[in-house]
């Protein structure tokens, strides 16, 4: 091994180190934009990962509000399994179709605790097309 290899060795080292430096100032800036959010969401068994809070930032989602709903689901008893349940997708695609999630979340626990049937789908259908969902389970428990 003569100089030359040292200082090309040297070199990659060097760019490997610039790098990981990088890397490692991009994660630190993503925990501290989204760290307390994310740990909100860990502590109330929510099921929001970094990468969807990372994801609803360039979506142009408001995170607060689609975490806010998570854990009221969660803490309401509601279904908020990846497999059939309210997901997070679900909760941002229906919050950039221009719907009211957390109308629609209320308006599930209010007809959970009324003994009212009422899924996210229909909730949702209703929101969209300009009704206010809660309010319907409000007059379907106490008729006006």
């Amino acid at each position: 091994m003569d100089f030359s290899d040292v200082g090309i060795l040297n070199l990659v080292l060097f760019g490997v180190a610039i790098g990981l430096g990088i890397f490692v100032l991009i994660a630190a800036i993503l925990f501290v934009a989204f760290g307390a959010l994310w740990f909100q969401a860990f502590m109330s068994s929510a099921d929001v990962s970094m990468k969807s809070l990372i994801g609803m930032y360039l979506r142009q989602v408001r995170a607060q509000v689609i975490v806010n709903a998570k854990i009221m689901a969660a803490q309401a008893g509601l279904d908020i399994s990846r497999r059939n349940g309210i997901t997070t997708q679900r909760l941002e695609a229906h919050y950039l179709a221009g719907g009211n999630v957390m109308n629609i979340i209320n308006a599930i626990i209010a007809a959970q605790r009324a003994g009212i049937e009422l899924d996210f789908d229909r909730a949702a259908a209703i929101d969209l097309a300009g009704r206010d969902v809660l309010d319907a389970v409000r007059t379907s428990v106490l008729p006006k």
